[in-house]
């Protein structure tokens, strides 16, 4: 449970770091990418993290990812400044508070579902592979990481989506096994919202 709420609090986090920025660029749509918040932050920390640990600039680092999520809420806040949009937020109070409720919905659903099946070795498919992507991510310092299975060699598959997995895993202080179970919870809320 504490895990579960460490994880969501973590979440929240990148959503803030990069809700003012989301705002802005999905102006278009009715709710102006209110529930894109999350996903576009997560992303874009990732993403600067990512070429930065592959080009040696960045380590990847708990440090290094509040650092970057830290750049990603000031570039927010300047956007926030020079269109205050304090006024949408209370007009579409009802909008804002449905997105938080099914978020949160989600999550707490699937987690608790995954905590009656939490075994990731036994569970079929892929899971296993992606488990240690993950942790192999976690232990690399820059990118590519290491490949678990072919000692000496980077990993030789796409896995920015595991740099995200890791990155949130390394912010939030969860376990890795616990972590894996809550991205599959964050993946389903993600989808809802």
């Amino acid at each position: 449970m504490l895990y579960t709420l460490t994880w969501y609090l973590t979440v929240q986090l990148f959503a803030l770091a990069a809700l003012p920025l989301t705002l802005r660029l999905f102006r278009q749509l009715p709710d102006r990418g209110y529930a894109f918040a999350r996903p576009l932050g997560i992303l874009l920390v990732a993403l600067a993290l990512w070429y930065g640990a592959s080009f040696d600039v960045l380590s990847n680092q708990r440090v290094t990812i509040v650092a970057l999520l830290a750049a990603l809420g000031g570039i927010s806040f300047a956007v926030w400044r020079r269109e205050p949009m304090t006024d949408f937020l209370r007009a579409n109070r009802r909008v804002i508070v449905t997105t938080e409720l099914l978020f949160a919905g989600a999550l707490a659903v699937w987690a608790l579902l995954r905590a009656y099946s939490p075994d990731i070795a036994t569970a079929g498919g892929e899971k296993f592979m992606e488990f240690a992507f993950i942790n192999s991510i976690l232990r690399a310092e820059n990118f590519p990481p290491p490949d678990p299975w072919l000692s000496g060699f980077a990993i030789s598959y796409y896995y920015l989506g595991y740099v995200m997995a890791a990155m949130l895993t390394k912010v939030s202080g969860v376990p890795a096994s616990s972590a894996f179970n809550l991205l599959h919870a964050l993946l389903f809320a993600l989808t809802v919202t």
